[in-house]
């Protein structure tokens, strides 16, 4: 979070700075080439008045044929303070070869005027409802979706599943590296300034408090209802595939454990793929993407029936 960036002392400034760059580096490096072939593509939609409110979205062949068609929706990461939609390209054009609506939103962030995680959370709102009328416009009948995040997009696309109306009927989600609680990501810090204490509390509940009136245990409270962790029921738990990296440094293995948890208890259909010798970015376990890619696949397969 803005302001709030800090774990002792400061490391995990540091581990997000260069996850930030790694992100960048690796679109720029790695970014895939779109074809025609594949399908319709409109890029830079805006769906709202904010900066960042802009989509691109990948119709497929024959879109206007399909009486159900599937979306999947990628929210970016970068620590909700930056980020890009194009670094989701490479899921949207893979996904959409095989017959399902794809598309990539942009977010407004932290920092620009009055944005908290309500404001991200209305901005998922309001994307998914401008992509169906843009695609019922050209033809392209919506009516199911997958939602899908990595690091900060994924702790948003869970929040969005488990704590918001879903304008579509949302089958499942798809996690990579997601903060499922903010208490673990940012534990207490007794010599936090006040401006960075209070700046958090803003982010996540988008209101003002001075740090001199929250006490620890109201703070604890404030990172516990920001998580997506704290709405996760038996009318909530979507199926979901969780990818994490057992060498995270920044979302490390407590998260996907206590989704585990939660799941088993509610008995939930979930499946966890961990990439045990992959950080952040899970590019280091080849056999760990295939069966990533192949669980996708069968997701798709049952829970949109095609």
């Amino acid at each position: 979070m803005k302001g709030c960036l800090k774990k002792g002392c400061g490391c995990l400034v540091v581990v997000v700075v260069m996850v930030v760059i790694a992100a960048a580096v690796a679109w720029f490096v790695f970014r895939p080439e779109w074809h025609d072939e594949y399908g319709k593509r409109f890029q830079d939609v805006s769906y709202g008045p904010r900066q960042h409110n802009t989509y691109d979205l990948y119709l497929p062949v024959d879109a206007d044929r399909m009486d159900s068609l599937a979306l999947i929706l990628y929210i970016h990461g970068g620590s909700w303070v930056s980020g890009s939609k194009e670094w989701r390209h490479g899921d949207c054009y893979k996904w959409v070869q095989e017959g399902y609506a794809t598309a990539t939103m942009n977010y407004s962030l932290l920092g620009e005027d009055s944005v908290s995680l309500l404001t991200m959370q209305e901005d998922i709102d309001a994307c998914i409802r401008h992509i169906v009328g843009f695609a019922a416009d050209r033809g392209a009948r919506i009516r199911q979706m997958a939602i899908s995040g990595i690091s900060a997009g994924a702790h948003l696309a869970m929040l969005f599943a488990y704590n918001h109306p879903h304008p579509l009927p949302i089958r499942f989600e798809v996690i990579k590296v997601g903060p499922a609680d903010l208490r673990l990501l940012f534990p207490y810090d007794e010599n936090a300034k006040a401006e960075r204490v209070e700046d958090f509390i803003f982010s996540c509940t988008g209101k003002r408090m001075k740090a001199s009136e929250c006490s620890r245990e109201q703070l604890d409270s404030i990172k516990l209802m920001a998580s997506p962790v704290c709405y996760i029921n038996d009318s909530t738990a979507l199926p979901a595939i969780f990818a994490y990296g057992g060498k995270d440094r920044l979302v490390g293995p407590e998260h996907y454990r206590v989704l585990q948890a939660i799941y088993d208890s509610l008995a939930a259909p979930y499946d966890l793929i961990v990439f045990p010798n992959s950080s952040h970015f899970l590019l280091r376990d080849k056999d760990c993407t295939e069966r990533y890619d192949s669980t996708l696949n069968a997701y798709c397969k049952r829970y949109f029936g095609y």
